[in-house]
């Protein structure tokens, strides 16, 4: 019985894994941080040959969209677009959404009010663009499940054998 559930528990673990081991691609927003009018560029990789690729640029703090843009991936699948910060652009955080297909990257801009930079060094943001925190976590769930499957059996072991 016990062999039983550590095959099937084992399986589960495998099956939570799996995601964990997928594909992942690379999205890039270079630079991280501009000023209003500086160029940005945003590259990516993983769509299908020749697939339109839509851009979209939205202000952080009011949800304005600020750029909508397309762009074609070549024949491996991969493109790069840059754009002009435009020059009225409010200092603040700005996200940047990539999608081609079911594809979808996100990254991140910060717009400063000046070209100095600030005081107290570098202000270069951590652009999230994507995480593999979902597969990890499933295969700790499936470690945890593991784990309760065998404090079980062995609970029930034990009181089999006091009876």
């Amino acid at each position: 019985m016990i062999r039983k559930m550590l095959i099937g528990a084992a399986m589960l673990v495998m099956a939570a894994a799996a995601p964990a081991a997928a594909q992942t691609y690379d999205f890039n927003v270079s630079p991280g941080t501009v000023v209003a009018g500086q160029e940005v560029t945003i590259s990516g990789e993983g769509c299908a040959p020749f697939a339109t690729v839509n851009i979209t640029v939205t202000q952080r703090s009011t949800g304005t969209v600020i750029l909508t843009a397309t762009d074609e991936t070549d024949a491996n699948g991969e493109f790069t677009y840059s754009f002009a910060m435009p020059t009225d652009a409010a200092p603040g955080w700005y996200d940047i959404l990539a999608t081609c297909g079911d594809q979808e990257f996100r990254g991140e801009v910060l717009v400063e009010g000046s070209s100095t930079a600030p005081s107290g060094g570098s202000t270069a943001p951590i652009v999230r663009t994507g995480s593999d925190l979902n597969g990890l976590g499933l295969a700790g769930a499936g470690l945890i499940t593991v784990g309760g499957i065998i404090l079980i059996a062995t609970r029930s072991r034990r009181h089999q054998a006091r009876a």
